[in-house]
C-alpha cells in the first residue's frame, strides 16, 4: 500500500511539473527546439579568395535582410542563425553568380508562401531603408530579386518572437533573443562569420545614424570577411569584434566580454590622474583625491611618452579599438584605457615647465574614477551652482527652491546627470512648453526605415519662471542625456551655453548580443535640433567657445566656471 501511494505521489508531482512547464515551452520560439549546431558548426574555410568574399558579402544581406522580413523567421518558427550553418557550404561551393543565386532563391523560396501587408505611410521619413539593391537583377538574378522586392512588402509590425522585438509597446528596438554563444571555438569559421553577418545587419537595419557614419558599410563588410576568418584565438576574435565596432563611429558604442578578455587587454588599472586634451597636447588636469599625496604627476604636466612610447602613437593604435562619435574627441572614451596597464607603475614622460624627465607612476584599478562632492552650491551669495552629477533622485525640487531668487545658474552638464532632469528642471526656467528636439525609431513594418516620433517638448506655462541669468556649461564631455538635457535647458530665455563642442553621441543606446558571449552597444534612436539638423557627430555648439589653458590648469583654475561667473555678473 504504501509503494502504491508514493508512486501515486509521483505521478501528480510529474504531472504538476509538466503542467507548470508547458505554458514557459509554448512561450518560446520554435527556433529555440534547433540544436544542430549547438557545439559548432563545422565549416572551415581553408583559402578565402576575391570571389569567396563576394560571395560571402551576398550571403549576408541576404540573410540579414530575409531575417528581419519574413515571417517565418519573425515569428520565430526557425533558428536562423543555423539555417546560415546549412546553406553556407552550398555557397562557397558555387562555381559562379547564377549558382549563387540559385541556391539563394531555393533557400528563401522554401520557406514558404507569405502575404503583402498593409502599410501606413503617413510617418514622416527620416531615413529610408537602403534596400535598392534588392531590385538590381543583374546582382541577383530575376527570380531572387523578384523574390525579395515581394517579400519587402510584408510590413510586419508584430514582431513579439522575432530577433528584433518590442516589449510594452517601447519604441526602441529590443534584441535579446539573439543567442550569445559564450562557448563557441574561435577556429569555427561558421560562428565567427554569423558574428559579422548578425552584427553588419543590426547597424544596416537598426542603428539612426547609418547615413552620417562616414563609412562605406558595404565595403566595411569585405574588409571584415577575412579579418574575422584570420582570427585564430579569443584575443584576435575579440579585438577584431572591437575593431569593428569602431567604424560605427558613435561614442556609445563599447564592448563587454562575459570572460574579461578585453578588458585585461586594456588593463585593469591606469595612472590616478584625469586629462584632457589642450592646445592639442595631453595635459594632467586633477589627480584623483585618494592617490592625491602618492601620485607625482602634477595638474598641467604634458604627457609626452608612456613606458617609453610616444602618447599619438599608443592613441593612433587605441583609437583602432574604440569607437568616437568625432574623431578629435578622446577623454570620455579613453579615459581608463589610454594608460591602460596589468603593472603596478608606468614610466610616464612629461614636459613640466620646459623641463622634461621621466616619473615612475603607482597604478590603481580603473574604478577609482567617481566624482564626489555636493550636487549645489552658492557662489558669492547670488548665484546658484549645480552639478548634475552629483544630484540625488528628486532633489531638483528643494535645490531650485533654495535658487530661484539668485541673480544667476549655472548648470554644469560637463558631468553626466544622475537624475533625469531634462524636463523637471526645464520647468522652472521655461515660461511655457516649448519644442527642444526630433527623435527618430525604428519604422516596425519596415526595417531600415526610421521615422520620426512626436516632438520632444519641456517646459510649462509658468510666468514664476526662473529669470536670472542661466549659464550651462559644455565640454567634450558632455554625451548623450547630458546633450539632451542641455537641448532641453538652452530654451530658457536667459540661457547661454558655454564651453566646447559636445561630444554628438545622443539617443537612448541598445544593447545587442555576439557569439563569444560578447555584449555590445549602439545608440537605438535618433536625437536630431528642432529644425531636424544634425547632432550626431557634430555635438551641440556653444554660445561662447572657451577651452582650459595649460596656464589655468597649472594654477588650478576652472576657466569655464570663472567664465560663467563673470558672465551672470557683468
Amino acid at each position: 500500500m504504501k509503494n502504491k501511494f508514493w508512486v501515486k505521489i509521483l505521478v501528480c508531482l510529474v504531472i504538476l511539473i509538466i503542467f507548470l512547464k508547458v505554458p514557459t515551452m509554448l512561450a518560446k520560439p520554435k527556433r529555440v527546439w534547433d540544436k544542430e549546431f549547438n557545439k559548432g558548426s563545422n565549416i572551415k574555410i581553408e583559402v578565402l579568395n576575391n570571389e569567396d568574399t563576394e560571395k560571402l558579402n551576398k550571403l549576408c544581406k541576404i540573410w540579414g535582410f530575409t531575417k528581419y522580413y519574413h515571417p517565418k523567421i519573425v515569428d520565430g518558427s526557425v533558428n536562423w542563425d543555423y539555417e546560415l550553418f546549412r546553406v553556407m557550404p552550398k555557397i562557397l561551393e558555387a562555381e559562379n553568380t547564377n549558382e549563387v543565386n540559385e541556391v539563394l532563391y531555393t533557400w528563401i523560396n522554401n520557406l514558404g508562401e507569405f502575404q503583402k501587408g498593409n502599410y501606413d505611410d503617413s510617418k514622416e521619413i527620416k531615413i529610408k531603408a537602403d534596400t535598392d539593391w534588392i531590385e538590381d537583377k543583374k546582382y541577383l538574378g530575376e527570380d531572387l530579386s523578384s523574390l525579395m522586392v515581394n517579400l519587402s512588402k510584408t510590413y510586419i509590425t508584430e514582431r513579439e518572437k522575432g530577433y528584433v522585438n518590442y516589449k510594452h509597446e517601447a519604441v526602441k528596438s529590443n534584441f535579446d533573443m539573439e543567442e550569445a554563444y559564450p562557448d563557441m571555438k574561435y577556429d569555427d569559421d561558421g560562428f565567427k562569420l554569423l558574428s559579422l553577418f548578425r552584427y553588419w545587419n543590426i547597424i544596416q537595419y537598426y542603428n539612426p545614424y547609418r547615413d552620417v557614419m562616414g563609412e562605406d558599410w558595404n565595403e566595411v563588410l569585405n574588409e571584415f570577411i577575412p579579418k574575422f576568418l584570420n582570427c585564430d584565438d579569443e584575443l584576435s576574435y575579440k579585438l577584431t569584434v572591437a575593431e569593428l565596432t569602431a567604424r560605427i563611429h558613435d561614442s556609445h558604442a563599447s564592448l563587454m566580454d562575459e570572460r574579461k578578455v578585453l578588458f585585461d587587454y586594456f588593463g585593469r588599472n591606469t595612472i590616478p590622474v584625469r586629462f584632457a586634451v589642450v592646445q592639442e597636447k595631453i595635459i594632467v588636469t586633477e589627480k584623483i583625491e585618494k592617490y592625491k599625496m602618492e601620485c607625482n604627476l602634477e595638474p598641467g604636466d604634458i604627457i609626452l611618452k608612456v613606458d617609453g612610447r610616444d602618447i599619438f602613437d599608443l592613441i593612433k593604435e587605441k583609437s583602432k579599438y574604440i569607437a568616437r562619435s568625432r574623431d578629435e574627441v578622446l577623454v570620455n572614451n579613453f579615459q581608463t584605457k589610454l594608460f591602460g596597464t596589468n603593472k603596478e607603475s608606468l614610466m610616464i614622460t612629461i614636459d613640466r615647465d620646459g623641463e622634461i624627465f621621466d616619473k615612475e607612476v603607482k597604478c590603481h584599478n580603473i574604478d577609482m574614477f567617481k566624482f564626489s562632492g555636493e550636487s549645489h552650491k552658492l557662489i558669492d551669495g547670488n548665484i546658484g551652482y549645480i552639478n548634475p552629477g552629483l544630484l540625488k533622485k528628486g532633489e531638483i525640487d528643494k535645490i531650485m527652491t533654495e535658487f530661484m531668487n539668485t541673480k544667476g545658474l549655472i548648470i554644469d552638464l560637463r558631468y553626466y546627470p544622475s537624475d533625469f532632469i531634462t524636463k523637471s528642471l526645464a520647468e522652472y526656467l521655461l515660461p511655457q512648453e516649448e519644442v527642444f528636439a526630433r527623435i527618430t525609431m525604428p519604422n516596425r513594418a519596415i526595417p531600415g526605415e526610421f521615422i520620426f516620433m512626436e516632438d520632444q517638448k519641456s517646459g510649462k506655462d509658468n510666468k514664476d519662471y526662473y529669470k536670472g541669468e542661466v549659464i550651462i556649461i559644455n565640454n567634450e564631455c558632455t554625451q548623450s542625456n547630458a546633450e539632451f538635457t542641455t537641448m532641453s535647458f538652452r530654451n530658457s530665455p536667459n540661457s547661454l551655453v558655454i564651453g566646447e563642442n559636445t561630444i554628438g553621441a545622443d539617443g537612448d543606446v541598445a544593447y545587442f548580443k555576439l557569439p563569444g558571449g560578447i555584449t555590445t552597444v549602439m545608440t537605438g534612436l535618433g536625437v536630431y535640433n528642432p529644425d531636424g539638423s544634425e547632432t550626431q557627430r557634430v555635438g551641440l555648439t556653444p554660445d561662447v567657445y572657451i577651452k582650459p589653458t595649460i596656464e589655468g590648469i597649472r594654477e588650478g583654475r576652472d576657466e569655464l566656471l570663472e567664465k560663467s561667473i563673470d558672465l551672470i555678473k557683468e
